[in-house]
């Protein structure tokens, strides 16, 4: 099931992170799109764009990373630490998976069993965590614009294989 952005219940107050957020759930919809979409994902090409995805989710969740640690630190957030190690087991059990799915075959249930773990972790880390830099707004944002309404990055990062298709 696609995650559904509810700004009241995911805002942390900081513009730029709840931004990446969002694109976050894009990324894990974008793979869901991708399961769906893939007659068959043992064959070559299908195979090269669940890596370039999975690559592309796991180096858009590194950086989103440390720019919520920076955040973490700007604010002086008493769970700075906590964060930052709930960050390193989510590395630690990315590169997990993303080992044993480029070992071999990347099948539709290996790849459903990522999903389930990014989503889970990413929804109770937001909410466990990340919310709490509500507390914590260094500064308003002003004239914050609704990045809900734009095209997100995992979209436009799954229309190159759409145009790399159409080109074969």
């Amino acid at each position: 099931m696609p995650l559904q952005w509810d700004q009241e219940k995911y805002t942390t107050g900081h513009a730029h992170i709840d931004e990446q957020h969002y694109e976050l759930f894009d990324g894990l919809n974008s793979l869901l799109i991708f399961l769906k979409d893939s007659a068959n994902i043992e064959s070559h090409e299908e195979q090269e764009k669940a890596v370039e995805l999975i690559n592309f989710l796991g180096e858009y969740a590194v950086n989103h990373f440390q720019d919520e640690e920076e955040m973490f630190a700007q604010c002086k957030h008493p769970l700075k630490a906590v964060n930052e190690e709930a960050h390193k087991r989510f590395v630690a059990k990315y590169l997990e998976y993303k080992k044993e799915l480029t070992a071999g075959a990347i099948t539709r249930g290996s790849l459903i069993k990522l999903h389930i773990f990014l989503q889970s972790w990413l929804v109770k880390h937001i909410l466990q965590v990340d919310t709490s830099l509500r507390d914590y707004v260094v500064q308003e944002e002003a004239g914050q614009a609704d990045f809900t309404k734009k095209q997100g990055v995992f979209v436009r990062f799954l229309s190159l294989f759409q145009k790399k298709k159409l080109a074969a």
